[in-house]
């Protein structure tokens, strides 16, 4: 009973955490929507919320993307008008770092992908040692950079 009830009050907080992130991104125009990161590491969040979802890499991050990726990508941000690249917290910034510069875009910010920060680190008044905190202050950098 207190493992049912435990997990009953998780669900109802990730249902206001769904319901957060919907209130966070609904203002963002749908072809504003472009999440441009590092490696495939948010199709579930592209699914979710509406974003087209475009990766250096795939969702390895072992394998290095060639020039004729970056230059495609490069192509594309500079042809959709994306506003800004998101880095990921696990993964080398180098080559996104690069494509930024040559497609003249800002930043958005450092995003978590495979791993959460370290618990009790506050950000925002956010717990980046929790799946919400980690994905709430996520979010909230998506929003912004793409504003």
């Amino acid at each position: 009973a207190a493992y049912e009830a435990r997990a009953s009050l998780y669900l109802d907080q990730l249902r206001v955490l769904h319901h957060w992130i919907q209130r966070q991104v609904n203002p963002i125009p749908t072809e504003r929507r472009i999440l441009v990161t590092s490696h495939d590491a948010f199709g579930y969040f592209g699914k979710a919320y509406g974003f087209q979802v475009v990766a250096l890499q795939g969702v390895s991050t072992v394998t290095e993307a060639g020039l004729a990726d970056m230059a495609q990508l490069t192509d594309f941000i500079r042809s959709k008008g994306v506003p800004a690249v998101f880095v990921e917290s696990s993964v080398s910034h180098a080559s996104l770092e690069r494509i930024r510069k040559d497609a003249g875009v800002k930043l958005g910010g450092e995003l978590f992908s495979d791993a959460m920060g370290t618990p009790g680190q506050q950000h925002g008044g956010y717990d980046l040692g929790t799946y919400q905190g980690m994905i709430r202050q996520n979010v909230d950098r998506i929003v912004e950079g793409l504003k």
